[in-house]
């Protein structure tokens, strides 16, 4: 009887909706979870993880897997968890909040409402927590997304300044299981020949922006491309794969050719890296017997170390 209470009680606190936050950004409202305020100074706070949700929006989901993750190490007080909630129209929202079609807020374009690019929100995290007034110990900022959030993180690594206004602050990217990559150039791989990559003859405009750097969205417009790539390689990026993310994954003519499913993509796109920008300092894991799950991803052992150090 004692340990069916106890399964009850880990459930309810588990199922337990956590509490949601806004911020204003530009006179609009965005909605978010976190596990520390924003709007007090705190000292104790030395580490910040931002975790992005996927297509589904479930951002109370990835909350709750990595603040839980923080209790476990017993590192609550002293780490900022994150999740911003991007809505789409049908959502429910909020007085004024920002509002984006369903695959914009994955690659930075504005929203429905206001010209308001969804990597400026992350943006504005940035800076608030990069604000020594307010979190003067921080030292390392994780930011992450899983599938669609993957999307996102990867495009927002790729183009976004903010980080090179932050001082004293080491800054992580881990792209977790994205359905497709922004290309540095126009070769793709060829067939499934590893590390052969060639300029494809296609009708589609596969390498239009989520795709690849043409036709660029008005926040990735900002700056040189020559730019935006330099800056790129610098950054702290981590490919994050699971091995079984082998599964149904977009397969119109622009995404196809970067392979045939999450994995292969993400191979693939390192391998690009490699052989056409050897300077970049970036890392790929593969996590062993997980497919397309962000709970898999985070709690496995590599998932661990990377957000934890654990």
């Amino acid at each position: 009887m004692k340990i069916f209470f106890l399964i009850i009680i880990t459930f309810n606190a588990w199922a337990q909706l956590p509490s949601i936050s806004t911020l204003k950004i530009q006179k609009k409202t965005f909605a978010f979870y976190s596990n520390h305020s924003l709007e007090i100074q705190n000292k104790e706070i030395e580490k910040a993880i931002i975790t992005i949700h996927g297509s589904v929006r479930n951002a109370d989901t990835y909350f709750k897997s990595v603040s839980s993750l923080a209790r476990k190490f017993k590192v609550e007080g002293k780490t900022i968890v994150i999740s911003p909630k991007f809505k789409i129209s049908g959502d429910q929202t909020l007085p004024n909040e920002l509002v984006y079609s369903y695959e914009d807020w994955w690659i930075g374009n504005d929203s429905l409402r206001a010209k308001i690019s969804s990597f400026i929100v992350i943006d504005h995290f940035i800076k608030i927590l990069s604000n020594k007034n307010q979190f003067p110990n921080l030292k390392e900022l994780v930011i992450t997304g899983h599938s669609a959030g993957g999307h996102l993180v990867q495009r927002l690594a790729l183009g976004s300044v903010a980080d090179l206004k932050v001082h004293d602050l080491e800054i992580k990217y881990i792209v977790a299981n994205p359905g497709t990559y922004a290309y540095l150039n126009a070769y793709r791989p060829v067939g499934n020949m590893s590390g052969v990559f060639d300029i494809p003859q296609l009708r589609c405009s596969y390498n239009a922006w989520k795709y690849g750097l043409e036709r660029l969205n008005s926040y990735m417009k900002r700056y040189p491309i020559k730019d935006l790539i330099q800056n790129y390689l610098k950054r702290d990026v981590t490919y994050f794969l699971g091995e079984q993310d082998i599964g149904q994954v977009e397969q119109n003519c622009m995404a196809s050719i970067q392979g045939p499913t999450r994995l292969a993509r993400g191979k693939n796109f390192k391998d690009h890296l490699d052989q056409f920008f050897p300077s970049n300092v970036h890392n790929i894991i593969i996590v062993p017997g997980v497919g397309h799950t962000q709970y898999g991803m985070y709690t496995s052992e590599h998932g661990k170390k990377l957000l934890f150090n654990k």
